[in-house]
Parts: structure tokens; sequence; C-alpha cells
């Protein structure tokens, strides 16, 4: 395995803290810490930078707090110079980490995520045969149990930058586990169980298995072959990981209930919104209709066989998101390319979301959109633009931005 080095210099530059700067606060311009760190931006980076260079910097105490939806879990949050930090990490460490996730996982890689593993368990179907029986297993308290001395290992036969590692070894000791609510701890606990991703594809040559997070689906035409496999897997996690299976893994037939993971229940013939989030979006409706809830529970409903819960709930049509009227009615203005408005300050007034017709299972957008005091209509894609809109709350509209193209990707600045 080729090791990287000579990333620290890098990491610490002032150019990359800024870039780490308006990723972390991205979307949360309007916090009070984010206002006031910027406030004083250049002197609060030229400190950082400071702290940094000179092996100074210690990561600041946790605020942890409770969330009771989906599930009751601790959650750890840092301040925003914290954060700062390991979005700067990130900014090089995910080109070493990304290249080593199989193609089985799903979480926190761009390009993937919980709509990509919905195709890809769909296709896996299409072997009724291969695919009679799952075995569903996830890891108890993963995150809090991961084990700091197996991290670092793993870290060291992939970095060999000793500053660069003297500094996530103070990130990793500064709490028990790995932190949920760390921008780098979802890396970090992807990283962990690479080797296991490996083993599984490579050595046990698995053949359909798909990984979020520690929730793990296997599919065989066998359920003997299953149980052997869960034997193994205890006895890797336990060995090389210091970590155990909780004891609800599950071996059954997939024409007997479905398979209930990320949010969905896939059978052979169709596939169900999960009761928990159906639940949810219920009480929504029903206390207040929050235009970015009901779209993205929408948006989850379009990858399923979902037509008769749309209609009973009345959220097939974008007037229940009661965005700006051009929104509903049709937008005004000459068609304008992307590329043009690039680096140019807009003003976006109102959105669509439509479904692609040239590639099949993307989205893109429709923005009503004015420029140079001309209103045009752009037709845009981008997964960051579509993620950024739906945060946004009808009271947002119109608001000014310029749009970039960071790394060939469309992004709001």
């Amino acid at each position: 395995m080729k090791r990287k080095g000579n990333l620290y210099g890098d990491i610490c530059s002032v150019d990359n803290l800024m870039l780490a700067e308006r990723k972390a606060g991205k979307g949360k311009r309007k916090k009070r810490e984010v206002r006031l760190y910027r406030a004083n931006l250049e002197e609060n980076i030229a400190e950082l930078h400071e702290m940094l260079v000179s092996k100074t910097y210690r990561t600041s105490p946790y605020h942890v707090f409770k969330i009771y939806e989906p599930k009751e879990r601790d959650i750890s949050k840092l301040p925003y110079r914290d954060r700062i930090v390991h979005h700067a990490i990130m900014n090089y460490l995910e080109d070493v980490f990304v290249p080593m996730f199989t193609a089985d996982v799903y979480n926190c890689v761009k390009g993937r995520g919980v709509h990509k593993a919905v195709r890809a368990i769909k296709q896996a179907f299409k072997d009724r045969d291969g695919t009679r029986y799952c075995l569903k297993i996830d890891i108890s308290k993963f995150y809090p149990n991961v084990d700091h001395a197996v991290m670092k290992q793993q870290l060291r036969r992939k970095i060999k930058d000793n500053e660069l590692l003297g500094l996530l070894d103070e990130i990793i000791d500064s709490a028990p586990g790995l932190p949920i609510g760390n921008y780098l701890s979802q890396y970090l606990a992807n990283f962990n169980l690479t080797g296991l991703d490996h083993w599984l594809k490579e050595v046990k040559k698995v053949k359909y298995y798909f990984r979020y997070a520690d929730d793990m689906v296997f599919l065989a035409d066998s359920k003997e072959y299953l149980h052997c496999l869960l034997a193994d897997i205890r006895e890797y996690l336990e060995v090389h990981l210091k970590l155990k299976l909780k004891g609800n893994y599950q071996v059954f037939p997939v024409v007997a209930r479905g398979i209930d993971v990320i949010g969905y229940v896939f059978y052979h013939t169709h596939t169900l919104i999960r009761k928990g989030i159906k639940k949810r979006c219920c009480r929504m409706l029903k206390k207040r209709r929050n235009p970015a809830s009901i779209a993205s529970y929408g948006g989850w409903m379009k990858h399923a066989n979902c037509r008769n819960l749309e209609n009973k709930l009345n959220m097939k049509s974008f007037r229940d998101l009661n965005l700006p009227r051009e929104n509903r009615q049709g937008f005004v203005g000459e068609k304008i390319k992307p590329d043009w408005i690039l680096n140019r300050e807009i003003t976006v007034h109102a959105y669509k979301i439509e479904k692609s017709k040239a590639v099949q299972g993307t989205d893109y957008i429709q923005m009503q959109i004015e420029v140079d005091n001309v209103k045009r209509l752009l037709f845009i894609s981008g997964v960051d633009l579509i993620r950024d809109l739906l945060r946004m709350q009808p009271d947002d509209f119109p608001f000014t931005t310029t749009i970039k193209k960071p790394n060939g990707r469309y992004e709001f600045n």
C-alpha cells in the first residue's frame, strides 16, 4: 500500500484554511458563531494557522446533547474554529480515503448516498434466485466503541506524515470512540471498516453486499451460507477491529417481509418507505406543512412505489410547497447556460426540481434568476445546489448569490 506524506504544510496553509472556512460555513452564514468568526476572519484564520504551524492547536471541549428522532443519540458539537480544522484536513484526506472504499460503501462518498444504494439493491434483486435470503447486521454502538489504537495503526499504514498523524491523534483522543456529529468522524468510521470491506469482497468473495455506515446487508441463495458468513464476520470484527455485532442480527427469506434498510423496505417486486418515515411525515403535515420538509419527504417517495401514499397525503403537487408564485405558474425570460453566469452575481427568485429525461435517476433544477436586472431561465444540475435549495424557507426568496464550479461541481457561494 502506497503511503501519503508531506501533507501537513498544505493543510495548514492560509489558502486551505480559508477554503475550509467557506465549506464549514456553507448554509450557516446567519448563525451567530459564524457571523462572529467572520467579523474578524483574516485575524482568526491567521491565528489558527499559527496554532497549527507551531503545534499548539488543541481540540476544544465538546458540547454534547441528545436527539430523539429517528432514535436516541448523543450528538457532539465542536466550536466553529475546530470544524474549520476538520474541513481543512479533509480537503486533502478525502482523496486519500475515498479511493480505498469499495463500491459497496454508500455513506459519506460523493456521488453515492442513499439513492445510489437504492438503485444497487434494486439491480441486485433482478437476480431473484441469488437474492432469496438476506443477512442484516450492524455493529454494537459502533461510533462510541471504535478502538483508538486500531484506528491510529490503520492511519499509519496509509499516511507517513508524522506532523499530520500527530494532529489526527490529538483529534481522535479528544473524545471516546468517534463522536457522532464530527465532520471528520464519518470518514474515519468508513476508513475503520475498509479492511472488512476488502476482506468480504476479495477473500470471502461475497457477491451482494451493501454497507451504509455500520449497517450491512448481504444477499445470497442459501441461508446456511449466510449463517457461516455471519460467524466469520463476527470473528473478524473481534480479532481485527475489537468490535462486536449487535445481537439483533437477522437471516430471513426476502419474500417473507422485505429488507428494511436505509429508510426503505425492499421486495423483489416493489419498494416501500419505512414505516417510521411515513409516521414522521404525517406528524409534520398535521402540525405544520413545512415546505422544505415536504420537498424532502417527496424526494424519498420518488424512489419508492408510493403513489397511493402521495395521493393520500396530497403531496403530488408543488403547490404544497408554498414557494414563490413563479415557481408554480412558470418562468419568464430567455434560457441561459450555466457557464455563462459562473462567478457572476445573480438573484434567485424561485426554483423547481424535475426528473431528468436524459440521465435516468438524476434530478435537475429550473431556476428563475435575475442577471443585470434582466430575468433569465436557468436549467442546471447539481446535488449541492439541490441540497442548499431544499434547506431554504419561502421567506429566504429572493436571494443574491454566485454559482461556482470547483472540482467540476456546481455550488452556491
